[in-house]
């Protein structure tokens, strides 16, 4: 099992590759090792063993595919949750979904339709759209819902939602706990503002300023005075003023002797008591202004779960991201075994890869089939790398493997082994990387106050298995050159330049990568690109290709935008927008006439004239084209469109047509349901790239795990090592009587929480996320195979000399300034870090893999094609040819079923109790397969130490079946037998011929062929 369906494939194809190269003598260094940690183990295995078992497990596999189970954990928690759905309640119908995007929407449309009638969610989303607005966010706070809405989605949020349920359940919770807090917060306030107001009118009655008092506009006076409209501790200099009074007075001031007599005699100890006041109840004062901030997400999240669960009840849905949730409850009420049993599980070893990125709850769900197959002494493995856990947002909990794992199976079960040679990497990527986050683990151990960063790289160091004295780093740290150029423009500029040395190199395109942060970043960089290819810079020499997800968006095809103008207007004929549009785009494509007037076609596009600029059959058809299912529209406006011959946009013709169909399959089949959900989700859609095309490829980091390229570039090294966006909310719960009721709470993570009883969950929280970003960082270092190259943002220094660690571009300068190995690859006035050289990569750069591009997109109307079969009618009607064809049928079914002399009778009967043949035809038939059985030359064929096989298969290289209709073999030895029962002719031979010539492609020296003419009682040999 593993995490993603690319990676199933992935490792389909990796064993089979391996294993085919092993069969061959192949992959020599790799099967070295194999023998050396089998002779580890005391394995003594020779490579002629290795040759012969990897021989055998791949004939095993290909004839058994079915068996040869490598799957995603989801997926294989889908097949046990498919077996328990009367158990559950669940019909048997019921659809895993698994677009949780979709249901939302649904879900906050109905939500949105209660507001009439539930002042409380009515404030909730009153408070959530003011928010937003003071944000500067946009004011649609329906998308603003559908983002808030994916925090339930959270496997953190999943394990306390019964809870959350629970607790919020009585419709007066709310009210009642708002007002508590708000009376407590009140109380605090009022005691603290009463006593700093009435010192205020007390300073001013004695005619005082702030220039009267030590510190002035900064000091003790300015203190009293914020004090009187906001809850705040002293610094640490107000601090020591406030209990000394003799510190009050400013030694300037004219009066001086009337500042000290009051503060002796009456401030200094009222403030002390207040700033005593205002320490012992700050933490609880704090934890209320946190919780009533986000108490309205409180309410908002328990009602959109509520709403979202009533949904899924009414349209027996099950979100794909519930299943681990609920297999976890289907387990607490079943034996284990039997669960597992029940769906059919016959496995007993068990690889688990990327095990860092298991959830707590795929975790509990997996632990008793590992436990099941360990209690019968059978073996499992799990691989995985803590460093490499950067999917903590979708639930990934790194813990399990570093020490979790190990308790729950029993540290005498469990046995570890460390991986620990890189090769991957040329050695002196593999150096910079030991060094460099040996000295990142210990600084963000020390910035997050926790070692639990060295504990996850303590075995970060590897040892190097290719070429030591080679490879290629470069880090280069940008300056901003004018005040409006950010880092981004500055690094985006430098990268076709950057390209172009590559390419003089002799580095393909293919082999550079572009890894991003997020899909933004890779947009950048792919218009970039585009921008400097039609530039009076670009250089004929070299190329610019860049290639990308973001970079195919579906929506930005001309074909895909005529389609979409032209559904609008079949949705709505006066669309005014939608006409234009579509005019302008199908010109584009097929201009009607040369050099067209742009203003005359939109100004046309409002009349009658409109017309002139279509195809014909679009404005006849428009009322036909409207009644037909979405899918069959799409596929008739191609056809009407004549898209299908833009050789350049097939691909995205394929893609929104499986959009279309993905979307049709969820009960929406209508055409106003698919244009508001393609304004929502026209963003997210994109054509996938395919491997092997010789073109730069921009990735994020999340999706280049696990994969390797000769040349990394990371052109914004600048990312935030704690969390990057404001809304990050933490489920926290306390044990103050003020709080303890409402259980788990979310407050919003931020400095502030670090003086509340949230104070630990924020240190946790925090550790976390410097750990997450450090990962990333790794991930990103080590997929380069050749060479490392990024840029980061300038690092400027305070005035101390001290550097601020915010963001990962800080910390890489700060481990390349104090590494002493590296001072002289260091040029401090360019800062640059360059070890290395950069070379032409000579191993496979000049492969390229063969693909296969569609030129057209074929349209056919199904109802032109839908025909009424009669042939059929002609099996029962009794004529010469159809007896001679039903003979024929009938005599290869029964010897079919004939391996030897014996199993004929049985099997005339057998056809006749089928109904294959009638007692008429039985003794004609059974002579002549007696006849057959009986001929000198094919005894061999019928013997019953022969292998054979009946009507056998044989799937040829070009990818074309061919049926045999006998096939025995024995010895060295395979004979291929073809029966004929009609007249003969010259093809026979030659098919005969091409069945001998296939058997001796598949390794048989010795091939017989016979053609038995059954009519005429001939058996003929052939040769090849």
């Amino acid at each position: 099992m593993t995490f993603t369906n690319k990676s199933t494939q992935e490792m389909k194809d990796r064993i089979l590759h391996y294993l085919s190269d092993f069969a061959k003598g192949e992959s020599a260094e790799l099967a070295a090792e194999i023998m050396r940690e089998e002779a580890s183990e005391g394995i003594i295995l020779k490579p002629a063993d290795l040759q012969k078992k990897s021989e055998e497990a791949l004939t095993l596999l290909l004839h058994r595919y079915s068996e040869f189970s490598i799957s995603t954990i989801d997926a294989f928690f889908q097949r046990i949750i498919r077996s328990f759905t009367r158990e559950t309640g669940l019909l048997g119908n019921f659809r895993l979904e698994v677009d949780n995007a979709f249901v939302m929407e649904e879900v906050i449309a109905l939500l949105m339709s209660q507001l009439s009638a539930n002042p409380d969610l009515r404030g909730w989303v009153l408070e959530f759209s003011m928010e937003k607005l003071m944000d500067g966010k946009d004011w649609d706070v329906r998308q603003a819902l559908l983002e808030f809405a994916q925090k339930i989605e959270k496997e953190d949020f999943k394990a306390i939602e019964e809870s959350v349920l629970r607790v919020t359940e009585d419709k007066t919770f709310f009210r009642s706990f708002r007002k508590r807090l708000t009376d407590q917060r009140n109380a605090i306030e009022k005691n603290v503002f009463e006593q700093a107001q009435q010192l205020m009118k007390e300073i001013e009655a004695n005619q005082l300023t702030s220039d009267d008092f030590n510190g002035k506009s900064t000091g003790i006076y300015s203190y009293i005075k914020k004090l009187s409209r906001e809850i705040l501790l002293p610094s640490n200099t107000v601090s020591e003023i406030v209990q000394h009074a003799e510190k009050w007075p400013h030694k300037s001031s004219p009066r001086l002797q009337v500042v000290l007599s009051q503060a002796k005699n009456k401030w200094q100890p009222r403030l002390r008591d207040v700033v005593a006041f205002i320490e012992e109840n700050m933490e609880l004062y704090h934890s209320i202004s946190c919780v009533l901030r986000n108490l309205y997400s409180f309410g908002l999240i328990s009602d959109i779960l509520r709403t979202q669960r009533k949904y899924l009840s009414d349209e027996n849905l099950m979100l794909l991201s519930d299943a681990s949730q609920f297999l976890n409850k289907l387990m607490h009420e079943q034996d284990t075994s039997f669960i597992y049993e029940k769906v059919g599980s016959f496995y007993r070893h068990f690889l688990l890869d990327e095990f860092q990125d298991t959830s707590g709850l795929q975790w509990k769900n997996l632990l008793p089939l590992i436990q099941n197959g360990i209690s019968q002494n059978y073996s499992s493995l799990i691989v995985g790398d803590v460093k490499q856990s950067i999917y903590r947002w979708r639930g990934g909990d790194l813990s399990i493997l570093q020490n979790q794992l190990e308790r729950d199976i029993h540290p005498s079960l469990t046995a570890t082994h460390t991986l620990d040679t890189n090769y991957r990497s040329n050695g002196l990527v593999v150096t910079f990387n030991n060094s460099f986050f040996n000295t990142a683990a210990d600084l963000i151990a020390l910035q997050s106050d926790s070692p639990f960063s060295k504990e996850a790289y303590r075995e970060a160091e590897q040892k190097i298995a290719v070429k030591p004295d080679e490879g290629y780093v470069r880090i280069q740290f940008l300056e901003t050159e004018e005040e409006d150029e950010s880092f981004q423009d500055r690094s985006l500029a430098r990268l076709p330049k950057l390209v172009e040395e590559l390419q003089e190199k002799g580095v393909p395109l293919k082999d550079i990568a572009f890894l991003v942060r997020d899909n933004r970043e890779g947009r950048w960089i792919a218009n970039r690109f585009m921008e400097y290819r039609s530039s009076a810079e670009a250089n004929d020499k070299y190329r610019y290709d860049v290639v990308s997800n973001e970079s195919l968006m579906v929506d930005r095809a001309s074909c895909v935008l005529v389609l979409l103008s032209a559904l609008r207007i079949l949705e709505d004929a006066d669309h005014q927008i939608a006409r234009a549009h579509l005019a302008f785009e199908y010109q584009k494509i097929w201009p009607t006439k040369a050099f067209a007037d742009w203003n005359e076609i939109f100004t046309e596009s409002k009349t009658a004239a409109f017309a002139k600029w279509m195809p014909p059959a679009f404005m006849q058809q428009r009322n036909r084209l409207a009644a037909l299912p979405l899918f069959e529209m799409v596929e008739n406006l191609i056809q009407i469109f004549n898209l299908g011959s833009v050789t350049d946009e097939v691909i995205y013709l394929q893609s929104f047509q499986d959009i279309i169909q993905e979307f049709s399959q969820r009960e929406k089949n209508d055409l106003t349901s698919f244009l508001s959900w393609w304004e929502l989700n026209r963003e997210k859609k994109s054509v996938q790239v395919a491997g092997g095309v010789d073109a730069a490829q921009i990735i994020t980091i999340h999706k280049a795990k696990g994969l390797q390229f000769k040349y990394v570039i990371i052109p914004f090294l600048d990312w935030e090592l704690g969390h990057s966006i404001k809304e990050v909310l933490l489920w926290c719960k306390s044990d103050h009587p003020l709080l303890r009721e409402a259980g788990y709470m979310p407050v919003r993570y931020a400095s502030i929480l670090k003086s509340t009883v949230f104070k630990e969950d924020y240190r946790e929280e925090t550790q976390r996320v410097n750990l997450d970003n450090l990962n990333l960082l790794y991930v990103a270092f080590t997929r380069a195979e050749l060479g490392l190259i990024a840029f980061a943002p300038d690092v400027r220094k305070n005035k101390q000399g001290e550097l601020k660690l915010s963001h990962v571009g800080q910390l890489t300068f700060q481990i390349i300034e104090h590494n002493k190995a590296w001072a002289s690859h260091w040029l401090p006035n360019e800062k640059i870090l360059e070890i290395g050289v950069l070379q032409h990569p000579t191993d496979d750069a000049d492969k390229s893999e063969q693909t296969l591009s569609l030129k057209n997109y074929l349209v056919t109307t199904w109802r032109d094609r839908l025909q009424v079969r009669t042939r059929g009618m002609e099996f029962f009607t009794p004529n010469e040819k159809r007896e001679k064809i039903n003979y024929g049928i009938f005599l290869h079914a029964i010897l079919s079923k004939v391996k030897t002399r014996a199993d004929i009778e049985p099997s005339m009967v057998r056809a006749l109790q089928q109904g294959i043949i009638n007692e008429s035809e039985r003794s004609e038939l059974e002579e002549l397969v007696q006849w057959v059985v009986q001929i000198p030359q094919l005894q061999p064929c019928f013997d019953a130490k022969a292998q054979c096989k009946m009507e056998a298969t044989l799937l040829t290289t070009d990818g074309f079946e061919k049926r045999i209709d006998r096939v025995a073999m024995m010895g060295t030895t395979a004979y291929v037998v073809d029966y004929k029962t009609g007249e003969r002719t010259a093809k026979d031979v030659a098919q005969v011929k091409e069945y001998m010539q296939l058997l001796q492609g598949m390794g048989w020296k010795n091939v017989m062929g016979y053609l038995v003419y059954v009519q005429d009682k001939e058996c003929v040999e052939v040769t090849i």
